[in-house]
């Protein structure tokens, strides 16, 4: 049971993961053809910075242990 829970975990970190990434690539096409909202530079940034770092901590967890 705990590792089918485990494994639940991981597909719904995937999910958001890359939901986030399509939600950067369709802000990113948005500022190029108008001025993004307040609320959307803070999501453009927040999902900018957290991607890379989720990133890199996925690969440390991944090859640390």
């Amino acid at each position: 049971m705990h590792l089918f829970i485990e494994n639940v975990k991981d597909v719904a970190f995937l999910i958001i993961v890359l939901s986030s990434f399509i939600y950067r690539r369709q802000l990113k096409l948005t500022k190029w053809k108008r001025k993004l909202t307040k609320g959307e530079w803070l999501m453009y940034i927040l999902t900018s910075i957290a991607l890379p770092i989720y990133f890199i901590i996925y690969y440390v967890q991944l090859f640390g242990t």
